[in-house]
């Protein structure tokens, strides 16, 4: 494809992954990634996650579970810098949603119009199902699961 000023190549699939990635976040975090534009510390994170996550999954030997590894090899030390930014983001998340939880039984949640609501995110119907006292870090950790496999849903889905 050509470049917006019809001159050199465009990589779609960088793009896609990028549509895909704020797809995914406005989706399941009301997260305003931005990445078809802008490269930020969180954007880069999240490639670097995505990016060991098919790593591990293609490795024999989980060579991250030997004891001193992840302060040993500097690729371990950077996927947990990583880690710990998109935690940090997703901790941030929660608690905004966990504040402006709304109480509704459960009948009303499941009539709720998704299409009217300002946070429709799966983050806000998360915690409002489960209520205020959900445990953070399974939450956190549910919703990195989604991002790592909803982008590589999605991004394959486009390409």
């Amino acid at each position: 494809a050509k470049g917006s000023n019809g001159v050199g190549n465009v990589e779609m699939e960088e793009k896609f992954c990028s549509v895909a990635l704020d797809i995914i976040g406005k989706a399941v975090f009301n997260y305003e990634f931005g990445s078809v534009t802008n490269e930020s510390p969180v954007i880069k994170a999240v490639y670097s996650a995505l990016l060991e996550a098919e790593h591990r999954s293609m490795t024999p030997a989980p060579y991250w579970d030997l004891p001193l590894a992840n302060q040993l090899v500097p690729r371990l030390r950077k996927f947990n810098s990583d880690l710990d930014i998109l935690n940090n983001v997703l901790n941030e998340l929660i608690s905004l949603a966990k504040s402006t939880r709304q109480v509704e039984d459960i009948e009303e949640l499941e009539k709720r119009d998704y299409a009217n609501v300002k946070d429709p995110s799966l983050l806000r119907f998360l915690v409002d199902m489960r209520g205020a006292d959900i445990d953070n870090k399974q939450l956190r950790d549910d919703l990195m699961t989604m991002l790592i496999a909803g982008h590589e849903t999605t991004a394959a889905v486009l390409t």
